[in-house]
């Protein structure tokens, strides 16, 4: 069976046209906010997500609250399946050149 590019590029259309997506990692961290009655006293730290990701080479980072934790997620993962389809729709034309189809 051949794989059509047509397949792949309206995927990718579809994605782009979408929801939305982003490039980034989510990183989550521990802390203790130092009031001596709050549970984080006990040992029950308090836990924050970060988005995480660098542009034009510096590293920044940005808190994500927990109501857009979800919608944080899924457009990372667009990103992901973006990338993953444009990487399709690269070895096609890699196989085109090799065998002499452009």
């Amino acid at each position: 069976m051949k794989i059509d590019e047509r397949d792949f590029r309206s995927r990718l259309s579809q994605m782009i046209s979408g929801s939305g997506m982003m490039r980034g990692t989510l990183s989550t961290r521990e802390k203790v906010c130092g009031k001596p009655t709050c549970k984080c006293a006990r040992g029950e730290k308090h836990t924050a997500l970060y988005l995480m990701g660098s542009k034009d080479g510096k590293q920044r980072q940005l808190f994500v609250p927990q109501v857009l934790e979800a919608r944080v997620r899924k457009w990372l993962d667009q990103y992901r399946q973006a990338e993953l389809l444009l990487e399709e729709i690269s070895d096609l034309h890699w196989a085109k050149i090799q065998e002499r189809e452009v």
